[in-house]
């Protein structure tokens, strides 16, 4: 097979008539006919090479337009422009998610070259081929045509794959497109051997019969009995035609992923973070399923690097946007869409939400972390004011954060500061609450966080954060000592009158002195918006394991929370099961209560916001609307 991939392309056929005054007579001399025919034949030929040449000319342009584009497409994903790469390419969200993947990157990185093209109404069709060492490699590629002439990259093309047909064999069937059917007999026998050699002793946890497709796009599948394989048109074939060592490769780790005994390395973050009971979990698991061994990998920080989650299968943490952009974590929506077993309906809502990013499903929630607001009761005590109630507001807040501070001289002297929060999420509750216009619970109102709306918070910010009995404003610190503000600040006599903090240091707080808890504040029309950070874990792109690491996932999705943090299960079976809300303390439990009905994921690209650097900028004079602009860039593709 060569590299244009044996495409038929039907040529146009040019009619050849005589002038209507041209005529012919049977008496014509013998000479007559000898010199006709020779005419004729010359006609033929120069119509038959016009024919070529307009078909080569053809070719040559659309090898050109495909080149010029695909020139385009290496320069920006070299340079690590992700909104520039993906404004040549298809919008489609499984299309988006594809091309993160390190194994559809690798012909940027050795100047890929078009070597055929063909245009089929207002889409190319197109050879791609780069090398790698000594290897040459090819792959298919589409781009369609645009009204003003530019080409966007496109997942497939009308026409070009055919209908789908199979062949059967002993551990169940092989399904491929038309376009594919001189490969399948080679790859169907080369799928029997793996079988054969990994399943020597039946593999009798394996489902017969089996169907492998070759599908013509990227999406894994989660059904027992089924493997979704990319086709080796789209991963790469080799010099020949055949498929390629890249193809080889996949189809094996695919094949162990079904039919092997297999070991999946889970990164688990540092110590002092324990989510879950990982070791109990992975007992659990391994008992049924047998198959599967898991290998708990302690993580040396609290975010993996790149290095680290290339020898991994999972990760106990959310991934953050810049391991998204950099390719680092595998899309799971094909996985969640395709597992019948799979109960999406037993999650709540709001942790739901928090796993998505650009219409994609990235991880899996496993539960969700709010912190509450204290008061300090004596403060309000000692000025004389009223305590606050469960439905209060911003304006209330800021009343009270001011009569409270200034207005008393507590037993270890003025209280310092108004209101405290080392951390964004009084912040991100104030954005999410400024002109909120939601008639029903938050997490169904998918009111989106507006660049007026971070502009706005920024302006509150900057109007009370220093000024005597407000916000404290720890701009001027450095990681180090805002780390240790709520650790330190009582026994310094720093206090505060209301401040952030986490549901877990509820006791500690009240014995050391009587506190109060609230959800964050809302307004005269709608209850406050508390911010609800959302853990769970995600799969590596480079996993070969796709599909037994989601049934670990999914198996963790249902395992409760270690339960002294006080993070809310994201299933609500399993708050259920564990007691979640019935266990909390009276006080903390009312709060928790009110506010998580209301409460909002900080989203994966919002996650950013509010930094100090943001923040820093505004204390220094730059205008709000202009420290919005100040979001990190992200590097994709690395």
């Amino acid at each position: 097979m060569s590299e244009r991939f044996d495409w038929q392309i039907g040529e146009e056929e040019d009619d050849l008539t005589l002038p209507a005054d041209t005529a012919v007579s049977r008496n014509s001399p013998p000479w007559f006919w000898l010199a006709l025919l020779v005419v004729l034949l010359a006609a033929g030929g120069w119509l038959w090479r016009s024919a070529q040449n307009r078909l080569a000319q053809a070719e040559q342009n659309a090898i050109q337009l495909a080149q010029a584009a695909l020139d385009f497409e290496r320069e920006a994903y070299l340079a690590g422009d992700g909104d520039l790469f993906f404004s040549f390419q298809s919008s489609e969200p499984d299309w988006f998610a594809a091309q993160l993947l390190p194994l559809n990157g690798r012909p940027y990185h050795h100047a890929p070259t078009i070597t055929h093209a063909e245009q089929h109404e207002n889409t190319i069709w197109a050879n791609l081929q780069w090398t790698e060492g000594t290897q040459t490699l090819q792959r298919v590629a589409f781009w369609q045509i645009q009204p003003d002439g530019s080409l966007i990259r496109q997942p497939t093309a009308p026409g070009f794959w055919g209908s789908s047909t199979f062949t059967d064999y002993a551990w169940g069937r092989l399904r491929y497109s038309q376009t594919d059917a001189d490969l399948a007999e080679q790859i169907g026998d080369h799928i029997t051997e793996r079988i054969l050699t990994l399943c020597v002793a039946d593999c009798p946890t394996a489902e017969r019969p089996f169907t492998i497709t070759l599908a013509p796009y990227f999406q894994e599948t989660a059904v027992a009995d089924q493997l979704s394989l990319p086709s080796p048109r789209l991963i790469g074939l080799d010099e020949n035609g055949a498929p390629s060592d890249l193809f080889w490769q996949l189809v094996d780790g695919r094949i162990a992923d079904r039919f092997s005994p297999i070991t999946l390395r889970f990164g688990v973050p540092p110590s002092d973070y324990p989510l879950i009971d990982y070791e109990t979990a992975a007992a659990r698991f391994m008992a049924l399923n047998p198959r599967i061994t898991i290998e708990l990998v302690p993580l040396e920080n609290a975010q993996p690097t790149l290095a680290e989650l290339a020898t991994l299968d999972a990760v106990g943490l959310p991934p953050t946007a810049e391991l998204l952009a950099a390719g680092a974590v595998r899309d799971l929506t094909p996985l969640m869409q395709t597992d019948t077993t799979f109960d999406r309906a037993d999650f709540y809502e709001q942790l739901w939400q928090g796993a998505w990013w650009r219409e994609r499903m990235w991880f899996m929630p496993l539960a969700g972390r709010m912190n509450v607001i204290y008061y300090d009761k004596n403060a309000y005590r000692d000025a004389e004011q009223p305590e606050p109630t469960l439905r209060w507001t911003w304006q209330e807040m800021e009343t009270d954060m001011t009569a409270v501070s200034l207005g008393t001289e507590s037993q270890n002297g003025a209280l310092e500061w108004g209101f405290l929060d080392v951390g964004p999420d009084a912040l991100f509750s104030y954005a999410y609450n400024w002109n909120n216009q939601c008639e029903e619970a938050t997490v169904r109102c998918d009111q989106p966080l507006t660049p007026e709306a971070i502009a706005a918070t920024l302006d509150w910010y900057r109007t009370l954060a220093g000024q005597p009995g407000q916000i404290a404003d720890f701009t001027q610190m450095t990681e180090l000592e805002r780390a240790g503000v709520l650790s330190n600040w009582q026994s310094a006599r720093r206090r505060a009158a209301i401040w952030v903090e986490s549901p877990l240091l509820y006791e500690l707080r009240f014995q050391l002195n009587p506190l109060g808890v609230l959800p964050f504040p809302g307004s005269n029309r709608f209850d406050g918006i508390t911010p609800l950070w959302v853990n769970g874990a995600f799969i590596t792109s480079g996993s070969e394991r796709p599909y037994a690491t989601w049934q670990w996932l999914k198996f963790l999705s249902y395992q409760p929370p270690s339960a002294r943090y006080r993070l809310v299960p994201a299933r609500p079976s399993v708050a259920t099961s564990s007691q979640f809300w019935g266990r909390l303390p009276h006080d903390l439990g009312n709060a928790m209560r009110t506010a998580f009905p209301f409460s909002r994921p900080v989203l994966i690209e919002e996650q950013h916001l509010f930094d100090w650097e943001m923040l820093t900028a505004v204390q220094n004079g730059l205008a709000p609307e202009t420290a919005v602009q100040l979001s990190p860039r992200l590097h994709w593709f690395q």
